[in-house]
């Protein structure tokens, strides 16, 4: 009934008939209601748009547009579905633009709500439009209404799109009217660039553009060769070939016009963008092809050899690992045309030459002088060629040696480059360059920094950009050094550019020129420190802040170049600068309206002159200068407010605070710095700076006055403890201490104990870098005012808040404590025992700390962590307090009473006091240490007990630990827990760690003994005792590397394949982060260790593959030589060996067990840490290969592979880029895979956590600058990433990562 009303009201509409209620009435029988039926309430605007008014037909179509725009829209019935499509597609047809324009919007609405078949129809529709080359404006309508259909419509329908529109677009390619072919090319561009694989006939397709790119027309062909590049991408790879084959054989042929070789230069360039890594087969053709074409280009078809060189680009981004064979010619023939400028004199023409030149001008026609740069085209070659040359830069960074010394000579010679838009690609080649140069350099690899360090003089004459010198800096620190004069001028010139870019210039002259001064020797600017400071401080007063804040940056360094030791005396030439810098940084400093950025760098450079030029300020510390005069009053309505302030703030404080407040009034008769930095500290915006400034100040070793601040200055430091602000926490807690420890003699002990109450709220577990400064600070305290440790103890009586030793009780407690935490902890202990505090002795404290060591509820690191303070107190207290608390130690040991709790934190305080103090006048200890060995519950303190007394007191005690590791040779557990003992010597004496007095080596017979003991344990089947025998190994290395690695080496031959694995393990831990000696030797000796890469046992494969990941990550210098070599071995590890799974059968269900999983793995975070550490030296196609299986491989795998492709991504867009339309099956497949329907919860857990690691990987891939031109990875984000399974998880995780860098940037500024 519903169709019959619709029709009635469309009838009436076409009649201009008045529509009446009862039309729209509901006639249906089985309702009673008299609301419009559904249909009815679509098609109510009808009448008005079939009226004769425009403006009623406009705002029918626009209603109509709402309607269809709803998300609760559905049609009821397929003839309301036709009826209202019929209605859209006839108003395209309106003669007003603004109504068909409306009908364009309401197509990409309709079509989402269309069946296939009415969607068929419309489209239909619409191409016959298209090709119907009578009417030119329908013709325009139809087309963007399919652009519409195209861009709006859903995936799940795109088949119906393409089946429809492809052939009648065919058709319309044979039109006569160029206009029709013009626009079915556009529509069938956006097709097969978003649906190429959906394509009916692909075949047929390419067939009908391929006579297109011989069209007379231009605008025709560009279409073509848009089309063509696109549909390549979908082809199949004979289809492709066959594609290639017949451009290639077209550019063979002679003859070729210049338009039609143009044509096919572009579309090999494009197929060679779309299709990426399969065109590399073809470039044996292509490369000559564009390279003979380039070379034959006739004199003024610039275009043509632009086309040539973008096609060479495209080459080397798309297809890098096919390009490495051809550049040999690509290179040279890009450095070639990046000098080509036929219409302008060489610049290395000589004398006589220009003296030619110049009178064959002047006798050239009248004709010619009217010819002006403006018809020079030839820098759109110079442009494609810097373009390619740095494709050929960042692709290839493995190929640096070979690449730099035919590039760098080329670039700095065109730094002279007369086109700004061309100049600026030279520079970003150059810049390209040094920035591979700097991650060779981060590497340690000495051969880089040595190829640029040539080029430097030649570099520094041409360059006129800062930016290029700023790169020049980062890579080579010290590169300026001996080129300051000749930098000068141009600085100087940059700072006193007043044109309208002259901010730019002279921002880009202070970044380089503050880089420079802190990366060079101070020595280096003193000579011309004097004309440039004049530059500099004019530029302090800049208006545009952010000049005025890199100023006060330059300035901040040029404090260091004036005084480099503030020890000596400032040399005489640079004393005259003092004054000044003072003057300006005051000014900026006291001014109150002024960008945050430009208060904070005045802060903190006023804080450096003061620290390190306080004593030749004199009275200019006490006084503003004449500049900064007038910016010190404040308006009286600030100054109103100040006094508010004051007043509400002095009800509010308590009386610690109150006691501050007289000295804070005297601070007026202060140095004016000091007050202006008080002012600044009160402030919200600039207290952080402040703080650091303050700190800065305290430090100083000039002993600066801060009497007149002290106590104001405490009070507020101490409120900003209250603060959420944990960066200001730091900062003041940092503050604090080094006022304390500078003035802490005259500092109030109300002022004192109200910032130690509150430093005491900080001691916990909840932030431990806090928790150290906070304890830090108490220590200070302590030592400089002893009386405060009453405060520090007990409660404080008038606030009621917990002292820090009730804190630091609590914290011994925590299963987190450790590092710098645990070391502050101890230094506090020990400042409250020697305040010698009524109420703190070190017998009270040692019991309180054996009372937290001993809880039921103590976690082993508790207990380890109570057991150092305990035996630090103890230790500092004298030999004969140690051997009274090890007597103690000895007989609770011995006491069968004593449950195993106490006993395992007695042997733990044993041991740390063995590493600290001479414990051999016990004779009954190694007795009582040995037999704990064999109990159970208490066996590993007893082994770490008896590795500390060892380490302590090798001399009595190793030969019994080398005694009793022989005796237990055949008991695995007892044999275990005695290895781990004899680690922690031999670790403890390798770093460094033994006590004073004590053996501090071990002589060369115990070495030699010590290594024969753990060779003949290297083949012990407990996998935890090789273990231990492998670090152990590596220590002892770090001690005597020339005894240790040819034993190593020696075993690699044992038949054992447990033993092979030790020793390769045992390299591992060798490669420490910090230098060693033992590096001297590794190089010779690695290549034999790696080579075990391919060893028959998984597990020797293993251990060299951590031998590799571990020199990658501390030493990457190591083994960047033998990469070539051990590259194909790693990649062997990441393929999944099916030799290496086994079937488990238990029962019910089997189970199948893959034993090479965890060798997959270790290779896969070896790939990691290469990528971070020698990616230059990495074939970055390889690499991606190996990492695509990866992304195939297991879930563990995958979740490895995952954050790899995201870093690579960001690393080397280009690379990734030529290989993703690969990436897309894999990662295409994680995302789509179905959890099994009886799946437990962990598995939903770890499916849901694989989606977003995946989605992840996507987002750092969408990112990537020419992604979305990938057709394949294109069409995956659309229909899979953003279908409505996907699509809020990918959004989530997107402003996730914007959120991170946001964050990121937002704590790098600070």
């Amino acid at each position: 009934m519903a169709s019959v009303t619709l029709s009635l009201i469309l009838e009436k509409a076409r009649r201009h008939s008045p529509i009446t209620s009862s039309d729209l009435a509901c006639s249906c029988p089985a309702c009673a209601c008299k609301r419009p039926c559904a249909p009815a309430r679509h098609a109510l605007s009808c009448p008005q748009i079939a009226s004769r008014d425009k403006d009623f037909r406009y705002m029918a179509t626009s209603d109509l547009a709402n309607e269809l725009a709803k998300e609760t829209f559905r049609f009821d019935n397929p003839t309301a579905e036709k009826q209202v499509s019929d209605v859209v597609l006839n108003q395209l047809e309106d003669a007003s633009g603004d109504i068909s324009g409306l009908a364009v919007k309401c197509l990409g609405y309709l079509v989402n709500r269309n069946q296939p078949e009415q969607l068929q129809a419309v489209v239909a529709q619409l191409c016959d439009k298209l090709t119907d080359g009578s009417k030119e404006q329908l013709r325009d309508v139809a087309s963007l209404g399919l652009k519409t259909v195209v861009a709006e419509l859903s995936p799940k329908k795109a088949s119906t799109l393409v089946t429809t529109a492809t052939p009648k677009l065919i058709v319309g390619l044979k039109s006569q009217h160029s206009d029709v072919v013009a626009a079915s090319l556009d529509i069938l561009a956006e097709l097969t660039a978003r649906y190429g694989s959906l394509l009916p006939d692909p075949e047929g397709l390419k067939k009908a553009l391929l006579p297109e790119l011989d069209e007379s027309r231009a605008g025709v062909r560009k279409r073509a060769i848009q089309c063509l590049a696109s549909l390549a991408a979908a082809l199949q790879p004979e289809s492709l070939d066959d594609l290639c084959d017949t451009v290639f054989t077209r550019l063979e042929g002679k003859g070729l016009k210049p338009d039609t070789a143009r044509t096919y230069i572009q579309a090999v360039g494009g197929i060679s963008k779309s299709v990426g890594y399969r065109f590399g087969k073809h470039l044996g053709r292509a490369v000559p092809l564009a390279i003979r074409y380039l070379r034959g280009a006739a004199e003024g078809d610039e275009e043509l050899r632009e086309y040539c060189l973008q096609a060479l680009e495209s080459f080397v981004q798309r297809s890098p690992q096919d390009a490495r064979a051809q550049l040999g010619e690509i290179l040279p023939t890009c450095l070639e045309f990046l000098r080509f400028d036929p219409n302008y004199a060489d610049d290395e023409m000589d004398e006589e030459e220009e003296a030619e030149d110049m009178d064959a001008e002047e006798e050239e026609d009248a004709s010619e002088e009217d010819w002006s740069d403006d018809e020079d085209v030839s820098w759109k070659v110079r442009r494609a060629a810097a373009k390619a040359v740095s494709a050929v830069i960042t692709h290839f960074p493995d190929l640096l040696g070979e690449i730099y010394p035919q590039v760098a000579p080329v670039l700095v010679q065109r730094f002279r480059e007369r086109e700004e838009t061309v100049k600026a690609d030279v520079f970003q080649a150059y810049v390209d360059l040094l920035r591979q140069v700097g991650l060779a350099a981060r590497r340690s690899d000495g051969d880089a920094p040595g190829l640029l360090r040539a080029d430097i003089p030649a570099v520094i004459r041409a360059v006129g950009v800062f930016r290029v010198l700023l790169e020049l800096v980062a890579v080579a620190p010290d590169a300026v050094g001996s080129h300051v004069a000749e930098l000068l001028p141009g600085i100087q010139a940059a700072l006193q550019d007043s044109s309208s870019t002259g901010s730019n210039s002279k921002v880009q002259a202070l970044q380089f020129l503050n880089s420079a001064m802190a990366s060079n020797n101070p020595a280096t600017f003193q000579p011309c420190a004097e004309r440039l400071s004049k530059s500099v401080y004019a530029a302090v007063g800049e208006r545009y802040y952010m000049v005025a804040a890199e100023a006060l940056r330059v300035c901040e360094q040029l404090v260091r170049v004036i005084r480099p030791d503030v020890g000596a005396h400032i040399p005489e030439a640079m004393q005259g600068l003092v004054r000044p810098l003072y003057d300006v940084v005051m000014a900026r400093l006291s001014a109150q309206d002024q960008d945050q950025e430009v208060k904070e760098c005045a802060i903190s450079c006023m804080a450096a002159a003061v620290a390190a030029l306080g004593d030749a300020l004199g009275a200019d510390v006490a006084q503003v200068g004449a500049l900064a005069e007038e910016f010190a009053e404040l308006p009286p309505r600030a100054a109103g407010r100040a006094k508010k302030r004051a007043k509400t703030e002095h009800k509010k404080s308590p009386p610690a605070a109150k006691a501050a407040q007289p000295a804070a009034a005297a601070a007026g008769d202060g140095p004016e710095v000091l007050r202006v930095l008080l002012d600044r500290l009160k402030n919200e915006v600039t207290r952080l700076a402040a703080v650091k400034a303050l700190a800065t100040i305290a430090r100083s070793p000039l002993n600066i006055d801060l009497s007149s601040v002290l106590a104001p200055a405490l009070a507020e430091l101490t409120t900003f403890l209250r603060k959420a602000n944990r960066q200001l926490r730091q900062a003041a807690l940092t503050a604090l201490e080094a006022v304390v420890r500078k003035d802490g003699s005259r500092v109030e002990p109300a002022v004192l104990q109200s910032a130690l109450e509150e430093a005491a709220t900080l001691v916990n577990e909840g932030d431990l870098l806090v928790t150290a400064l906070s304890l830090g600070f108490a220590t200070t305290a302590l030592r400089e005012q002893p009386a405060c440790a009453d405060v520090v103890v007990d409660k404080a009586r008038q606030r009621r808040r917990g002292g820090v030793l009730p804190q630091a009780l609590a914290l011994v407690k925590s299963p987190l404590l450790q590092g710098a935490a645990l070391e502050a902890l101890q230094a506090f202990f020990q400042a409250l025992v020697g305040s010698g505090a009524r109420s703190t002795s070190a017998e009270s404290l040692l019991e309180q700390l054996r009372a937290a060591g001993t809880e039921a509820e103590a976690s082993r690191s508790a207990q380890h962590a109570a057991a150092q303070c305990y035996a630090v107190l103890s230790a500092t207290a004298g030999q004969s307090d140690v051997n009274a608390t090890v007597q103690r130690l000895i007989n609770v040991l011995q006491d069968p009473k004593q449950d195993d709790n106490t006993k395992r934190f007695a042997l733990l305080c044993v041991g740390e006091l063995g590493r600290r103090a001479d414990v051999t006048a016990f004779p009954a200890l190694p007795d009582v240490l040995t037999s704990a060995l064999n109990q159970e519950l208490i066996a590993e303190s007893a082994s770490m007990a008896l590795g500390g007394v060892a380490a302590g007191n090798l001399g009595a005690y190793l030969p019994l630990l080398l005694q009793h590791v022989h005796a237990q040779a055949n008991s695995p557990k007892q044999l275990y827990q005695l290895l781990k003992a004899l680690n922690e010597v031999i670790t403890t004496i390798a770093h460094g760690a033994t006590a004073a007095g004590s053996a501090g080596a071990m002589s060369a017979t115990q070495q030699a003994d010590v290594l024969q003991l753990l060779l003949g344990a290297a083949g012990e089947t407990e996998e935890e005792c090789r273990a231990v025998v492998a670090e152990c190994l590596g220590s002892l290395a770090l001690l005597n590397g020339q005894l240790v690695l040819p034993a190593l080496s020696s075993n690699l031959s044992s038949p054992s394949g447990e033993a092979r694995t030790t020793v390769v393990s045992a390299v591992r831990h060798t490669l420490v982060d910090a230098q060693h000696p033992v590096d001297q030797l590794l190089p010779a000796a690695l290549p034999e260790f790696l080579a075990r890469i391919g060893d028959e046992d998984r597990h020797v494969r293993r251990a060299a593959v951590q031998v590799l990941s571990t020199a990658a990550h501390n030493k990457p210098g190591l083994v960047v030589e033998h990469l070539p070599a051990a590259l194909p071995l790693l990649y062997q590890q990441t393929i999944v060996n099916k030799d290496l799974i086994r079937t488990v059968d238990l029962g019910p269900f089997k189970h199948q067990i893959d034993d090479g999983l965890e060798l997959r793995k270790a290779a896969y975070e070896c790939m990691d840490e290469l990528l971070d550490r020698c990616y230059d030296r990495v074939d970055a196609a390889a690499f991606i290969q190996h990492l695509e299986s990866g992304l195939r491989d297991h879930y563990d795998v995958k979740t490895l592979c995952h954050p790899i492709l995201s870093k690579l991504a960001a690393m080397a867009p280009g690379q990734v880029t030529s290989s993703l339309d690969r990436l897309v099956e894999p990662l295409q497949a994680t995302l789509q895979a179905k959890v099994k329907a009886d799946a437990v919860k962990q598995e939903i857990d770890r499916n849901e956590d694989m989606l977003r690691s995946c989605l992840r990987a996507v987002d750092a891939l969408a990112k990537m600058p020419n992604a979305q031109q990938v057709a394949p990875f294109k069409q995956f984000l659309d229909s899979v990433v953003m279908g409505p399974l996907l699509k809020d998880k990918y959004i989530a995780i997107r402003e996730e990562r914007r959120e991170l860098e946001s964050s990121t940037s937002d704590a790098m500024e600070a």
